[in-house]
């Protein structure tokens, strides 16, 4: 096979190219050399891309398999758990090639006797689902602010606007690197990602949630709080979308001794640096099991749901996380998982859930065509 060497151009228009030596890079990360290839043959879709939402990053994870189009120029990454094939969120690529690599998914997943379904989808995948017999079911909402009308000025901005002055009195300044020029600040970052793990439950998500792996986290724009003195409290990764219209959050971490409100400092500089960069709408993730209302047709899975949202928080901080991404006053966005019509929404995202926490596919790299 073939490969060009890939570019990653920033909302500015800066270039920044990457070569085989990213390849030999990511062998040099201990990762095997079918995985190395799978992972730079995604990273060369994503770079092309002209449709795929931020959470397509989560593909260079390295815990996914890809089908990609004959061209090599779309794909779908996706993970196998049991009997389910779970993809995530919309395929990734060229306009033109999505409908034939949904459907060959589809039939993928049918020849190796697996349920498909397409997890973490936006209501602009509404279409394409009912097209091949899909059908949505809603399993949160995601947090969108609207940069075109964002601004740090009224009311609803008090709190942040009152972060961000204090840390820029006292000469903390954000810093956005472009990907694979934060490499020198590994080190303090991973001290940082350690200390976030040990306060937080003590272990890295997986599928659909950012890890820190150096080859991954290096594989997109960093954000770094630099303090006074020189020193990094907090940084943040970046989902940048295909389209160059929404961008999105992923790791944001801080370290034990970061100041009160320094996450804040950061969110709001980087909402302020997307809007300069030309970006419509910043995307703040997913409240999992957020506004699930009951479904008649879903009454099992639909309580369920509820249940888990209003008393399940052993297993996850789920009112925790919309009250953390409430403070922006964001608008809330339908997220759903799209699947057969005789299939379990349950059992579909159950499964998602084991893969998030951690249960990775042995297999990586498939192709089509």
């Amino acid at each position: 096979m073939n490969f060009q060497p890939s570019t990653w151009i920033d909302a500015d228009g800066t270039s920044h190219p990457h070569t085989r030596a990213d390849l030999a890079g990511l062998r040099d990360h201990g990762i095997d050399a079918a995985r190395a290839l799978g992972l730079y043959q995604y990273e060369t879709v994503l770079h092309g891309a002209t449709v795929g939402g931020p959470p397509a990053i989560a593909g260079l994870l390295g815990d996914k398999d890809f089908l990609l189009s004959p061209s090599s120029r779309s794909a779908i990454c996706f993970a196998r758990k049991r009997h389910h094939m779970i993809a995530l969120a919309e395929p990734v690529g060229a306009a033109e090639e999505i409908d034939s690599l949904i459907e060959a998914f589809l039939v993928k997943a049918a020849l190796e006797r697996y349920k498909p379904s397409f997890y973490a989808v936006t209501p602009a995948f509404g279409e394409a689902a009912r097209r091949h017999g899909l059908r949505l079911v809603k399993i949160g909402e995601r947090a969108l602010l609207d940069l075109t009308t964002f601004s740090m000025a009224g009311k609803d901005r008090q709190v942040i606007r009152t972060h961000r002055n204090r840390h820029m009195k006292a000469g903390y300044a954000v810093t956005v690197y472009s990907p694979r020029t934060a490499r020198h600040l590994e080190p303090r970052l991973r001290e940082i990602s350690n200390q976030w793990l040990a306060r937080n439950g003590g272990r890295e998500k997986a599928f659909a949630l950012g890890a820190h792996d150096p080859a991954y986290v290096h594989s997109m724009p960093v954000a770094v709080v630099m303090a006074p003195d020189g020193t990094i409290p907090a940084f943040a990764t970046l989902w940048p979308g295909a389209d160059r219209e929404r961008i999105g959050i992923d790791l944001m971490r801080s370290s034990d001794d970061a100041p009160n409100g320094v996450m804040d400092y950061l969110f709001s500089e980087l909402f302020l640096w997307a809007q300069a960069q030309g970006y419509k709408a910043f995307d703040l993730n997913t409240a999992p099991l957020s506004g699930i209302e009951h479904d008649p047709q879903l009454p099992v899975a639909t309580s369920l749901a509820r249940m888990t949202f209003e008393y399940g928080e052993r297993l996850y901080n789920f009112k925790g996380v919309r009250r953390f991404k409430q403070k922006f006053h964001p608008s809330w966005e339908d997220v759903f998982v799209a699947l057969r019509p005789n299939a379990s929404p349950l059992s579909a995202v159950a499964h998602a859930a084991m893969l998030i926490n951690g249960n990775r596919p042995a297999r990586y790299g498939s192709r089509i065509g």
